[in-house]
């Protein structure tokens, strides 16, 4: 009865220590988001691209489906996403649509997906880019 016990007592130890994504490593992801003003959302011919200050940045854990965190970015576009796990992630900042010939359109998210793998790593995600008219 004893083994029985024992080895109950390691399965449950086994399967309730898997790693999950999300906080509690010591990963960072970093990014900036690039922000393109135009006169007319649908036409990029006269758009001027600037760092994106004060942008609300989201971040998915793996395949949940809300945000589990969120960030803004600093005076020069740029964020990061401090102590994370090893696992699956999506990170997304919302813009204008470009593509409607009405600007009552709604916003649209402009998405990243990305993997840690290991869990001491740095990674950059790159730039995102949203489109604002002026």
């Amino acid at each position: 009865m004893r083994i029985f016990l024992l080895s109950f007592a390691v399965t449950i130890a086994l399967v309730g220590c898997t790693r999950t994504p999300g906080e509690g490593g010591i990963a960072t992801v970093t990014g900036t988001v690039e922000l393109e003003q135009r006169i007319v959302i649908t036409n990029p011919a006269n758009a001027v691209v600037v760092p994106a200050a004060d942008e609300d940045v989201f971040i998915t854990y793996g395949d949940r489906v809300g945000p589990d965190d969120r960030v803004q970015t600093n005076f020069d576009g740029a964020f990061a996403f401090y102590e994370l796990r090893p696992g699956a992630y999506t990170v997304y900042v919302y813009s204008e649509d470009t593509l409607p010939p009405f600007n009552n359109a709604p916003d649209i998210a402009i998405v990243r997906e990305f993997e840690i793998e290991a869990g001491e790593e740095a990674l950059d995600i790159g730039t995102l880019r949203i489109y604002k008219d002026i």
